[in-house]
């Protein structure tokens, strides 16, 4: 089944952030600067680097997954952009709850939003590609003064009118958010940042609230092997 016009124009390469074409009658999207061919599952497109295929191995008809790959430059921050941890990812798993076993990563300079899926729970996994949960003025200005706080990062300003492009929230590039089917959690619960001085969760006054090793936090900076709760389900951060 072919994706729509309007979602591939929001997709990119997550690499090199280029353009992608959809192939093999929309089971696939190629990156033709990267050479590398991204499953969609389900109608899902599965936008990480691991999981894509380089279509420049030569080994028969198939391809295998790539496991690793030089880091490149990626248009996050300018304090960053040139360091050679740019393209680092952090890895979590998710424990328990209805999504139990499925795993997420996050990019340095990337911050991803946790919540709760509403409609088909069927159809949403934590491959969301969208910016489902909207973040309003008052969420916004939370996340922004905890950006600046522990971060210590300021909101940057555009070159031009002041504003900020959609994807991004402070110093941070929003990811796609991690949509959940535990139905216990906040339509928006929390907030997961990746920085040079560590990874940090937030709690976006959530109903149930967010714990981290059985503790109740309003913010962290997580440790390799923490474990974080949110309703029924518990993640945790691998590093």
């Amino acid at each position: 089944m072919a994706l729509s016009a309007k979602l591939l124009d929001v997709l990119v390469c997550p690499q090199c952030k280029g353009k992608l074409a959809q192939v093999e009658g929309g089971q696939g999207l190629f990156c033709n600067r990267c050479q590398l061919k991204y499953p969609v599952r389900e109608g899902i497109p599965v936008m990480l680097v691991e999981e894509a295929h380089d279509m420049r191995a030569k080994s028969g008809a198939s391809s295998a997954p790539v496991s690793s790959r030089a880091p490149v430059r990626t248009p996050t921050q300018s304090t960053t952009s040139s360091s050679p941890t740019s393209a680092k990812r952090v890895r979590f798993r998710v424990l328990s709850g209805p999504d139990a076993q499925t795993e997420f990563d996050l990019q340095i300079g990337y911050c991803r939003a946790m919540g709760r899926a509403v409609g088909d729970v069927n159809k949403t996994t934590v491959m969301n590609v969208d910016w489902a949960l909207s973040l309003d003025d008052e969420t916004k200005g939370l996340v922004l003064q905890y950006i600046a706080q522990q971060f210590r990062k300021p909101q940057p300003k555009s070159e031009t009118n002041g504003s900020l492009p959609n994807d991004q929230l402070g110093a941070f590039r929003r990811g796609p958010d991690i949509v959940l089917k535990d139905q216990t959690l906040s339509r928006l619960h929390a907030m997961i940042f990746s920085d040079e001085l560590g990874i940090g969760i937030l709690d976006l006054v959530s109903k149930n609230g967010t714990f981290v090793n059985g503790e109740e936090i309003e913010s962290r900076l997580l440790k390799k092997g923490d474990t974080i709760e949110l309703g029924e389900t518990k993640i945790v951060f691998e590093g």
